[in-house]
């Protein structure tokens, strides 16, 4: 019938139809070019629609609407979407001129076949198109101004549609902007999208625009680093749900962020299979999501989750898949996006060689690459962190501060040279670039992994450290002992105050005793300078008032000295304090460290006891790191001791003369990281040979085994349990000992 009606039209109507097809025309020339922040938004959405069931148009109504916008064509889907979806709702052979309610199918849904076109269905195909082609604001106008033509449905749909366009157009200039008004446009959305959440029924046929809803709302919260939000929306998707790649991206990002590696894994690899598929939602085809994410940036989301649990057998073959579906490198032109998809490549599998371990090999990779790209900040910043976290944190600070000569406005770099900074004790900078960040960068991993460490070195500190042993007679039967500090937050960045508490107690063969000292004391702490000073008091008949003092001045990277002196010291044989003595103390160190791989130390300390005893020592210590594979290393360590004492013959273990050599083997197994928590465990195995003056040469042999945990908020806890066999006046003693250390910044 309406077919009918176009053939007998006038050719005034006619004329008045090809008026209709030019504004429409025009309609999507529009679309095609407003901003998804501009005009489009401010043409706005008209008062928000209520949701109620759609009751039956009368004839009467249906008689008003103008025949030109019934009998518009439809315009041809732009950006490959697919043709408008089929109006639901509508039987086969249903009465035309009694339309029945429109309810809105899932954009992109090809129009199923009837007895004829249906009232309004030219305009709704438009509309629709509109709608997923990057004018869904637009389309929201039209759509409220046609009730009869698209039900409530429809209108959250399109609305939805509205919400997803200013969440991505929000989220690009998040992206491109670095000023603290980056988010405007973000929060807008959010709040929009917040407000139509509300709005929404919880009843069945809403789903999909709900679940589609959460969807824009994981995109939104990840760009505005609101990571646990973003969850929060994510989980909120019912699992049979259809998800965009943008949103599985948004909370595998948000995972990661929350130090929640595998199940960023999960949605990487949920994301990266959903890649390969073609979207059913037209709105992915068009501009809705601004610039999609793409295989690649999945894939090196994927490798970091991999990483950051140790898996780097999986993050290999992660790699492996990049490599395979790069172009020939021949046919790439230096402004192909195949060309910095290389540069990618290369720096992530130079990155992934350091992490297991062979770092000079992935940094002589990062050194080619630099060569091939020499201002690329991603690169330079993969060589500095590869330096900072080897231990060379002044060639790290330096190599930050050249790259943000180059780039000023690199935010990964700035943050860079903030963490290098805590480390060197350079708080000053520290602060600075933590004010310049302020909450500008809150979805920055980069930003927030400075912002933690800043947090820790703001924090009280409590370090809690117990030590027992049991069946070493000469020197004690059982002895345990702790020392316990408390820091308060630093004052003027560089000084600190704290609290020391020393408690001992031991059982030996001539009596049991108890000792307690505690102190006040405060240190200051400025780049290469550490100085420790407290006042002390021992308690008890024998209590005594002192003093002590360090002070650690690090020459380079490679270099540093440590003095220190104590007037009341902890540090005597156990019998020597039974025997009512005390002791002054000083040390001296020279130590030398090139990277994380070998290590040396010179060390002299003197003991001067109250009963005119002078101990003596001088010890030699030397690491080399001789084996690396990923989640292992094996190091050897050569000691050489020797002491002397004034006195023979004391009532505590004071030999004139002895000399010890020792070699110990350390290997250590990351058992288990995910993201900062990591658990190490690492076995010692120590053999040599023990020499006292009148005793001659024994075997000594030891063995221990300790955990090292790290949790969140760099809280940290070790443990250790051990034996040894030593010889001591003749006399072989078979001991076991444990030990743990608790650190808690507050």
């Amino acid at each position: 019938m309406v077919e009918n009606k176009r053939l007998c039209a006038s050719p005034c109507q006619r004329q008045l139809n090809v008026y209709a097809r030019a504004a429409i025309l025009l309609l999507y020339a529009c679309a095609a070019v407003e901003s998804e922040n501009g005009a489009a938004q401010t043409l706005g959405r008209a008062g928000p629609a209520v949701y109620v069931v759609a009751q039956q148009q009368s004839a009467e109504t249906v008689a008003q609407a103008p025949k030109e916008e019934l009998n518009v064509q439809p315009s041809t889907p732009q950006n490959g979407a697919s043709a408008a979806p089929a109006p639901a709702g509508s039987e086969p052979g249903s009465n035309p001129s009694q339309p029945q309610p429109v309810p809105g199918p899932a954009p992109g849904t090809p129009v199923l076949s009837g007895t004829g076109p249906q009232p309004g269905q030219d305009l709704r195909t438009q509309v629709f198109s509109l709608a997923t082609s990057g004018g869904a604001v637009r389309a929201l106008e039209e759509a409220k101004a046609r009730p009869d033509v698209f039900s409530p449905i429809d209108i959250a749909q399109i609305e939805e549609l509205s919400i997803r366009q200013e969440v991505r157009g929000g989220r690009a200039k998040v992206r491109a902007m670095s000023s603290p008004d980056r988010f405007d446009a973000l929060d807008k959305a959010i709040g929009e999208a917040v407000e139509f959440e509300k709005r929404l029924p919880q009843s069945p046929e809403y789903a999909q625009v709900r679940a589609s809803l959460a969807g824009d709302m994981t995109v939104a919260y990840a760009a505005r680093g609101r990571m646990k939000d973003a969850v929060a929306a994510f989980e909120t998707i019912p699992q049979q749900s259809e998800i965009s790649v943008e949103a599985l991206a948004a909370v595998g990002d948000a995972y990661s962020y929350l130090q929640q590696p595998a199940k960023a894994e999960q949605a990487y690899r949920r994301a990266i299979a959903q890649q390969a598929q073609a979207p059913t939602d037209a709105a992915t085809l068009g501009y809705q999501y601004g610039t999609h994410t793409r295989l690649i940036d999945l894939r090196e989301g994927l490798f970091y989750a991999l990483t950051d649990q140790n898996k780097y057998s999986q993050a290999s073959q992660v790699l492996d898949d990049i490599h395979k579906d790069l172009p020939p490198a021949e046919q790439v032109h230096p402004w192909d996006a195949a060309n910095d998809d290389y540069m990618r490549y290369y720096r992530l599998h130079a990155q992934y060689q350091i992490y297991i371990g062979q770092t000079g090999a992935g940094l002589a990779e990062l050194k080619r690459l630099e060569e091939q790209v020499p201002f690329s900040a991603e690169v330079r910043n993969a060589q500095a962190d590869a330096i900072l976290g080897s231990g060379q944190t002044r060639r790290a600070r330096d190599m930050y501060s050249a790259t943000l000569t180059d780039h000023p406005d690199s935010v990964d770099t700035l943050a860079g040279l903030g963490r290098a900074s805590l480390q060197l004790e350079d708080y000053g900078t520290a602060r600075r670039i933590y004010d310049a960040f302020d909450d500008t960068f809150p979805e920055n991993s980069s930003v927030r992994a400075f912002k933690r460490d800043y947090a820790a070195f703001r924090a009280p500190l409590l370090s809690v450290s117990v030590n027992g042993e049991h069946g070493n007679s000469v020197l004690a039967d059982n002895e345990f002992s702790s020392d316990t500090f408390l820091y308060s937050p630093p004052i003027y960045d560089n000084w600190r105050v704290f609290a020391h508490t020393f408690f001992g107690h031991a059982n030996t063969d001539i009596g049991n005793i108890s000792r307690t000292r505690v102190g006040v004391g405060g240190d200051y702490r400025n780049g290469p300078l550490s100085v420790t000073g407290e006042a002390t008091r021992s308690m008890g008949g024998e209590g005594r008032t002192g003093g002590n003092g360090e002070v650690t001045y690090a020459f380079n990277d490679y270099v540093s000295a440590t003095a220190g002196v104590d007037s009341d010291s902890n540090a005597l044989p156990w019998k020597a304090y039974v025997e009512h003595l005390w002791g002054k103390s000083a040390q001296f160190a020279l130590n030398f460290t090139d990277t994380d791989r070998r290590s040396g130390s010179v060390s002299y300390s003197a003991t001067r006891y109250s009963d005119s005893n002078f101990n003596q020592e001088i010890a030699l210590s030397g690491t080399q790191r001789v084996f690396t594979a990923a989640n292992q290393k094996l190091n050897l360590t050569l000691n050489l001791n020797t002491s002397s004492n004034t006195i023979d013959n004391a009532a505590y273990f004071a030999p004139s003369r002895d000399y010890t050599a020792e070699v110990q083997a350390m290997h250590e197994w990351a058992i288990w990281r995910a993201g900062e928590k990591v658990l190490l465990q690492r076995i010692f195995l120590t053999a040599g040979a023990y020499n006292q003056r009148g005793f001659g040469t024994s075997a000594e042999l030891g063995a221990r085994i300790e955990h090292a945990w790290t949790f969140s908020h760099d809280i940290a806890l070790t443990y250790g349990f051990g034996v040894l066999s030593h010889a001591y006046d003749g006399s072989r003693e078979f001991s076991e000992l444990a030990y743990a250390t608790l650190t808690v910044p507050f």
